[in-house]
């Protein structure tokens, strides 16, 4: 769903996987099992820099199925083990127009279940918005689905 608020654009996303929200949130913040699941269907990725904790930075390299990389980098803002990860986004080489935005990841237990709630937030416009949701979407729907078996 894309809401718009003081003339910016967000975007909300949940899936629910069937596996406790502690594996979920490891398969979020342990470089090993990031790298196998990270980023839409198809592609893979190479972590650069993860480092977990408030003030720590990350930098991921996406490398799509055409050979194109994708890089994106940012700050992890907050962490509450297996509830909450709170992280700037900034695409490093799609364009230096495109502002840091805001994801915000909630881990909910619902019988033995986890159901995972991304707010993305700050896009400029209604596009970007909407080519995020691709992409988490085939993140959320596929790749880490897929992960989970």
């Amino acid at each position: 769903m894309i809401t718009m608020q003081n003339g910016k654009f967000t975007l909300e996303l949940n899936h629910t996987y069937n596996t406790r929200k502690e594996n979920v949130f490891q398969a979020w913040t342990n470089p090993e099992q990031l790298k196998q699941w990270w980023g839409p269907e198809g592609f893979t990725t190479t972590i650069d820099q993860m480092d977990v904790k408030a003030g720590g930075h990350y930098r991921f390299i996406m490398h799509s199925p055409n050979g194109k990389d994708h890089v994106i980098a940012g700050i992890y803002k907050e962490i509450i083990s297996n509830e909450k990860l709170v992280f700037t986004w900034k695409w490093e080489n799609n364009g230096s127009e495109l502002e840091e935005t805001l994801v915000t990841i909630e881990f909910h237990e619902r019988n033995s279940k986890t159901e995972l709630v991304i707010t993305h937030e700050n896009f400029s416009t209604r596009e970007e918005a909407e080519e995020h949701n691709k992409g988490w979407s085939s993140s959320l729907e596929g790749s880490l689905l897929k992960y989970f078996g």
